[in-house]
């Protein structure tokens, strides 16, 4: 038979420890937080992120996490859609007063030339009055990737630098130094 002292000690230890365990599962969910909420800041919220995304084919997606929107009305979960609204909020509010940036007019986006075009339309204006320029298949374009190139002939080139053609080289440098500046179209002059 067991003695009943080892009983007693043993139902003790049993309660000490169950008492502590209780108290250590309070303080982690949460019981010790008006000694903690005057002293520590918050944990810090982890959310997901919100993104805009051009696809190869230049159409522009919402982003939240890993999956992708054409529009705000695909978004049916109620907080995603805050947080993609919350995150629009904050864009605008970012380029509020920002009038030295080139947004096109409303309206005239579709009808905007591209980078590349412009470019194109100077470079074209140039080879039409080079007319001993070997090189008549030369043009700048946006390649599928949203990048600027330049295709010669059936070569396709990043930079005018890549260009071998050093005649043809410097008529690519002259029609951006000219955008950059830019300059009317060269056919009036």
């Amino acid at each position: 038979m067991v003695p009943l002292e080892l009983i007693y000690l043993f139902a003790g230890g049993a309660l000490i420890v169950g008492l502590l365990f209780g108290v250590a599962i309070g303080l982690a969910l949460g019981g010790g937080r008006s000694s903690q909420g005057a002293s520590a800041p918050p944990p810090p919220k982890v959310e997901t992120g919100v993104g805009l995304v051009r696809d190869p084919d230049g159409t522009w997606r919402i982003e939240v996490g890993k999956q992708r929107y054409r529009h705000l009305r695909e978004i049916h979960d109620h907080q995603t859609a805050l947080l993609v609204l919350e995150a629009f909020r904050a864009i605008r509010a970012m380029t509020e007063g920002s009038s030295e940036l080139p947004f096109p007019a409303p309206g005239l986006s579709s009808s905007t030339p591209t980078l590349a075009e412009q470019l194109d339309e100077i470079l074209q204006d140039l080879l039409r009055q080079r007319p001993e320029l070997p090189h008549r298949a030369v043009r700048f374009e946006t390649l599928r990737d949203g990048t600027l190139g330049i295709t010669v002939g059936s070569q396709r080139y990043n930079r005018p630098e890549d260009v071998p053609d050093p005649e043809l080289r410097a008529l690519l440098q002259e029609a951006i130094r000219r955008w950059a500046e830019g300059e009317p179209r060269v056919e009036g002059q």
